[in-house]
């Protein structure tokens, strides 16, 4: 008999039994909100004052963390899973939106900083909207322009190892044909020649018929004694 099961203990101490299972067999998920203690009071037929107890007990446990606001319900503590696409766009974000509130900070127009970071003002409205394809060079020109101390610098080193790793994902997704853009046809004759009358060797293929990314196709022909 489980906690959450034994008659003996304080309703609220078996709610927060039964909370406390959802948790651990995944019904609950890590950054999922737990239910409310209205919610549980109707579905257990507890007070509500009593279900808001077994919350507040499992937030002092750490298995639960109180909401952004007084209202928000808890959450389930732990690692929240982020998809890589998500991770991306906030680490873009976090870089164009440092660099705006940097050049802000320090009383700079966009004009302003383009030449103090030797760039075009249309470089620098770029990144500070989320077109953030400068080179490193750029940012740290503007990080030193702006008196980052290297946090501009941080961001976008992180930006951009989030968008390899994300790179390296989709290409170990990827079949190997997909990854170089070219399929390639084993084990074919030459157009016009007869497979008979082509002498090959143990293995070796008749021609390479080579498909590009675009369509087009190269056929390469190893060297063959037609009889």
């Amino acid at each position: 008999m489980t906690a959450a099961d034994d008659q003996s203990l304080p309703r609220y101490v078996r709610l927060a039994a039964s909370i406390r299972d959802q948790i651990a067999d995944g019904t609950l998920r890590p950054g999922q909100a737990a239910p409310s203690g209205a919610a549980l009071s109707r579905v257990t037929g507890y007070s509500t004052l009593t279900c808001r107890k077994a919350l507040r007990v499992l937030i002092g446990d750490g298995l639960l963390v109180p909401g952004p606001s007084r209202n928000a319900r808890p959450r389930v503590a732990g690692p929240v899973t982020i998809p890589a696409e998500r991770d991306l766009a906030d680490a873009r974000r976090a870089l164009s939106a440092g660099l705006a509130a940097r050049r802000r900070a320090a009383g700079l127009t966009q004009v302003e900083l383009a030449g103090l970071a030797y760039a075009s003002v249309t470089t620098v409205g770029h990144a500070e909207t989320g077109r953030v394809w400068q080179s490193r060079q750029f940012w740290e020109r503007a990080d030193a322009a702006l008196g980052a101390g290297g946090d501009l610098l941080r961001l976008h080193d992180a930006y951009r190892t989030v968008g390899a790793v994300q790179n390296q994902r989709q290409n170990a997704q990827a079949p190997a044909e997909e990854r170089t853009g070219a399929t390639v046809h084993r084990n074919r004759a030459p157009s016009g020649v007869d497979d008979r009358s082509v002498a090959l060797g143990r293995n070796e293929p008749s021609c390479i018929m080579i498909v590009w990314g675009d369509g087009t196709v190269t056929t390469v022909h190893p060297p063959a004694t037609v009889s």
